[in-house]
Parts: structure tokens; sequence; C-alpha cells
């Protein structure tokens, strides 16, 4: 096996203890263990346990990210509330065909290194960065898009957290149809 798939097994076998038990379960023993290696070669790779956890939550991030911009790259023409609500639809697809990199961000587990907060909050605001320009090209007249990013940017958070954690209840259709109406109502005049 080379260096490189080495390393990615390992960080996968981390990320699988880390997505159901969290990071404390997540040793040097058991890593080694689970990956079938010896515990020496963890070092190697990544220094120490905190080394192995960063990149970890760095090779995540980035493919949280890369799946991200992949789906907002594949939506429709823009234009007006139908545009967000098929990104939403395209963002929920995403979370489903990789759920555990979602989790890790979605749900930071226990004993998570001050990185993987860091890493949110910077996606956190590239995230609500790119819906204020969104609502400001479909609605010019919105009064406060950077508010209304961020509370937009809660209920998708809010809504793909239950999507994760309660697939049976928060189904697509559920979903589609709440973020729907409420796209609805975020276009509609104010009285």
């Amino acid at each position: 096996m080379t260096a490189e798939a080495r390393r990615s097994q390992i960080l996968d076998v981390t990320h699988a203890i880390v997505d159901t038990e969290g990071f404390h379960a997540a040793t040097p023993n058991r890593i080694a263990r689970e990956a079938g290696i010896n515990r020496s070669l963890l070092y190697q790779q990544f220094g120490d346990p905190a080394g192995l956890f960063v990149a970890l939550i760095d090779r995540e991030a980035a493919r949280a990210g890369d799946q991200f911009a992949e789906v907002i790259a594949e939506t429709a023409e823009p234009g007006g509330e139908g545009d967000l609500v098929s990104r939403f639809d395209s963002v929920v697809k995403a979370a489903d065909a990789h759920p555990a990199t979602w989790r890790l961000f979605l749900f930071p587990p226990q004993g998570a290194p001050p990185e993987l907060h860091e890493r949110l909050a910077q996606a956190q605001e590239v995230v609500r960065a790119y819906l204020a320009g969104e609502l400001l090209r479909s609605y010019p007249d919105l009064p406060d898009p950077d508010y209304t990013a961020r509370v937009l940017h809660a209920v998708a958070r809010e809504l793909l957290q239950l999507r994760l954690s309660d697939p049976d209840a928060a189904t697509h259709e559920r979903l589609h149809a709440l973020v729907r109406s409420l796209a609805l109502r975020a276009a509609a005049p104010a009285r």
C-alpha cells in the first residue's frame, strides 16, 4: 500500500470511530488496531493524535466544501426562490450521499479539537456570504440581506440536522415543501 493510501486508510478508520463514538474514543491504540497497523505508523504519518485529528478535519472540510460547490454549480439558472429551494435540495442530497462528512460539522463530536470549530466557523462565514449574495441578486430590494442570510443559514442547518438524525421523519419531500413555503413567504412583498 502506498503511503498516501495508508494515510487515507488511517483517516477513514479514525473518521468511522469519531462518527460513531466521538474524538475521545479515537485513541492511537484503537485506530492502529482497527487499521491493522503498528501504532508507530500513526506517529510517522501524522506526528501525534492532534495532527491526525487536524488532518481528518481538513480532509472532511475540503470534502464538504467540494460537495457544496459541486451542488451549487449543478443547479439550474439562478433566479428567485426556486433557485434557493433547488440548491437546498441539492445540499440535502450531498448530505445524504456523505452523511459522516456532514455529521462531523453539523453535530461536532465530543472531544473535538479547536480546529474543528475553527473550520466550522470559516465554512459558516462562506455559506452566509454566499447566501447574502444570492439574496441580493434575487431580491435587490431586500431590506437586510446579511441578517436574512443568517436566518436562512440557521434554518438550513437545523433542517440538515433533522435529515441526518431522523431521515424517516425529515423526508426529502417534507423538507422541500417547507423550504419552498419559506422561500415563497420571503419573496412576498412586505405588508
